[in-house]
């Protein structure tokens, strides 16, 4: 019950999060494209990327990580949300718009894990700060 506790807490405030940068993504990009979604999808890439490079090496208990990874980050990014979009615009016919939707979705997720991974280890690893 305590594990669900952390769950419950991280991805509270994880959504939170998520509604406030995807009205300020889809204010500056607009309506036509999915901006909200892919702009929060892409940014929690890159956090727990970030993330796991920062704590690889740190012991955490599984409250921590629930919260963290499952409830704030899990909260924080919406699959549902891109599957949705990606099957209204095949449905509309904007097919170049969703295969490219779904590229940059995934390529540029995995990379962005990847590079947010990298970068933690080297700044907090290397000794720079």
């Amino acid at each position: 019950m305590r594990n669900i506790f952390f769950i419950i807490l991280g991805g509270g405030i994880g959504s939170a999060c998520r509604h406030g940068v995807f009205l300020l993504s889809q204010r500056v990009g607009g309506h036509e494209f999915p901006a909200g979604t892919l702009t929060v999808n892409l940014l929690g890439s890159l956090l727990v990327g970030l993330l796991w490079g920062l704590l690889e090496g740190v012991h955490l208990s599984s409250e921590s990580r629930l919260f963290i990874f499952t409830g704030l980050l899990g909260g924080f990014t919406t699959f549902s949300s891109f599957s949705r979009e990606t099957a209204q615009m095949f449905k509309v016919g904007q097919w170049k718009t969703a295969l490219c939707y779904v590229g940059v979705s995934n390529i540029v997720g995995i990379v962005l894990v990847l590079v947010g991974f990298s970068v933690a280890r080297q700044l907090f690893f290397s000794g720079k700060l």
